[in-house]
């Protein structure tokens, strides 16, 4: 009868030692392998492109039932991505007329939390007034199928010094209490933030319908926090309560910082941690010494965030303790052309804008670090050390058997035809 290559092996040497060799390199293999697959799917990409070949699309959000609105800085468009990914090509709105030029333009969107009756969409943009005040405005449409109708404008904050093109601020969204915030940059005259009286440079909380909430920190005043330099991202962490917000510096400590009611962080007296501390302002939790200008952040599990920064295109994950010390900070993404926009989806999934696309994270996803590289090549070299030892050690039993013992007879008989067999496949 023919034997195969395996039975042929087990046969000329002695069982019990031929057993164990090839025993321990499958172990062996069972062990290491999954290793190899591991690695090699996280050098996969964990990001998956939604739609590409967009026109600066700065903020998002999601609809209940998947569909994504999104605002076109430049042109005042505000877009929708139907649940099958299909880019609809009339425009929701369009917002005219807009500036846009630097900073400016169409920034922020906001769902109202009872979209599905209300159809309210809220959108924050700037123009210019004939003496070339840069105006932020707050509009309200009522979502028609997939048509916005009856504008209504709800907030209006002016520039204390015209031709300004910079810190606009913009991004608005509704918190857990129903309200809305909205950041309003200092529109470069730093001295605003520190105004009380102002709404350029602060953090605002209105009621939606662009009035005053009788809770305010400020009595009659829409601000909730002050001292910001200009900002672009913030979001809540309902496990703790925390309101989480990134901040841009100018040469140097680019910021995130938890917003508290009445709180101020302290520019453009301190930029940055104050040193000396300073009692009357709040320190940020994070300080960039070199130029990242961190934009959106979202909220992904609690104490975990994600952020972009528009100047290195880099996601960043960002886990902090209950109280709000940083645990770590890990880069795990670079996305060409940077970030601006980061949400999580009704999906799970985390989403993010760059100039020209929207684009989904797995956040599940296995991301490799540098360090586990040397790891890989101590397993190449300890998976061909141990194949090889036990091949050899396979090969002298082989040996030795061969030189006392007989091959029986049926041995000498075989065709070699099974070489052939085994080695075409």
């Amino acid at each position: 009868m023919l034997r195969t290559p395996t039975e042929l092996l087990l046969h000329l040497v002695q069982p019990k030692y031929t057993r164990l060799a090839i025993w321990v390199v499958c172990v062996l293999i069972l062990l290491i392998v999954p290793q190899f697959l591991s690695q090699a799917q996280a050098t996969q990409s964990p990001v998956t492109p939604v739609l590409t070949g967009l026109n600066f699309p700065v903020s998002l959000k999601f609809a209940p039932d998947g569909r994504i609105f999104f605002t076109e800085k430049d042109t005042g468009s505000i877009r929708i991505i139907l649940q099958n990914g299909t880019l609809l090509a009339t425009p929701f709105a369009t917002v005219s007329p807009i500036f846009a030029d630097g900073e400016a333009g169409l920034l922020g969107i906001a769902l109202d939390p009872s979209f599905s009756s209300n159809g309210y969409v809220y959108v924050y943009y700037t123009d210019r007034d004939p003496q070339n005040y840069t105006h932020g405005h707050i509009r309200r449409y009522t979502a028609a199928g997939n048509t916005g109708a009856d504008p209504v404008s709800t907030f209006n904050v002016t520039s204390s010094a015209p031709n300004t093109i910079y810190h606009n601020g913009g991004y608005v969204k509704f918190g857990p209490d129903g309200e809305l915030y909205a950041q309003v940059g200092e529109f470069h005259q730093g001295s605003q933030a520190q105004k009380q009286g102002t709404m350029d440079g602060k953090m605002l909380r209105m009621n939606p319908d662009g009035s005053v909430p009788s809770d305010n920190p400020f009595p009659g005043s829409l601000v909730w926090a002050l001292g910001i330099r200009n900002a672009f991202g913030f979001d809540f962490d309902s496990s703790n309560g925390r309101f989480i917000a990134t901040a841009a510096g100018p040469g140097s400590d680019d910021e995130i910082n938890i917003i508290v009611k009445g709180g101020n962080y302290g520019w453009p007296t301190c930029t940055g941690p104050c040193n000396p501390h300073n009692p009357a302002f709040i320190d940020p939790i994070v300080d960039f010494k070199s130029i990242v200008t961190p934009t959106g952040i979202a909220t992904v599990e609690p104490n975990v965030y994600y952020f972009g920064e528009w100047n290195s295109g880099d996601l960043v994950r960002l886990n902090l303790t209950s109280t709000g010390s940083v645990v770590s900070m890990t880069e795990v993404y670079t996305q060409s052309g940077g970030i601006i926009s980061v949400e999580l989806g009704p999906n799970g999934k985390l989403y993010y804008s760059s100039p020209n696309g929207i684009y989904s994270l797995n956040t599940q996803f296995l991301i490799p670090q540098p360090s586990s590289f040397p790891f890989l090549v101590l397993i190449a070299i300890a998976t061909v050390g141990a194949t090889a030892a036990a091949t050899t050690a396979v090969y002298l039993l082989i040996r030795r058997r061969s030189k006392h013992s007989v091959i029986p007879l049926p041995i000498k008989k075989m065709p070699l035809t099974w070489l052939h067999i085994s080695f075409d496949r």
